[in-house]
């Protein structure tokens, strides 16, 4: 493990703020909002999540399709954007089912990020993604479970969320 010098961080930034009712300074990180997308195949009986490694697990995990809400990208340009990336469907590929209004607080006790959940399904099962377009530094791969497998091969909050919000909806 490496101790960062605070402005070798990229997507972080440490912030303080003084509790307004004792003297104390909360320690907090600000950080982008992100959206993540729990993608179902046209009969709405499998997911495509992502396996990828994850320094906070310190392995590989399956997850949701996800990814940072770049300065003055709305979150739906980023669900376009982030499910092209990492799944090679394009936007006329799919449907939005559910979209999260305001977003989640992943943590707010200790960030100021926000997720932006998105459910989309396949307009067909016969579509046949494009190329990855993976960003500099990302090695994943995408892989299809049933529904009912997901609790078993993920233990990510994002993805175990937003499948109860996909069970609820039904």
């Amino acid at each position: 493990m490496k101790i960062l010098n605070i402005p070798e961080l990229k997507f972080l930034k440490v912030a303080l703020e003084k509790n307004p009712k004792a003297n104390f300074n909360f320690e907090y990180l600000e950080k982008s909002n992100a959206i993540a997308t729990l993608i179902l195949n046209y009969n709405a009986t499998k997911t495509l999540l992502v396996n990828q490694y994850r320094p906070g697990a310190k392995k590989n995990i399956f997850e949701i399709p996800a990814g940072l809400i770049d300065a003055g990208e709305e979150p739906i340009d980023t669900l376009f954007r982030e499910v092209r990336e990492e799944t090679g469907y394009e936007k006329k590929d799919f449907e939005i089912i559910y979209a999260s209004k305001d977003g989640f607080y992943v943590s707010p006790g200790y960030t100021t990020e926000k997720i932006f959940i998105y459910i989309i399904k396949l307009k067909s099962d016969d579509i046949i993604p494009e190329e990855l377009k993976l960003d500099d530094g990302e090695d994943l791969y995408p892989q299809w479970f049933n529904l009912d497998e997901v609790s078993n091969v993920s233990n990510d909050m994002k993805t175990i969320f937003a499948l109860n919000i996909y069970k609820n909806l039904s």
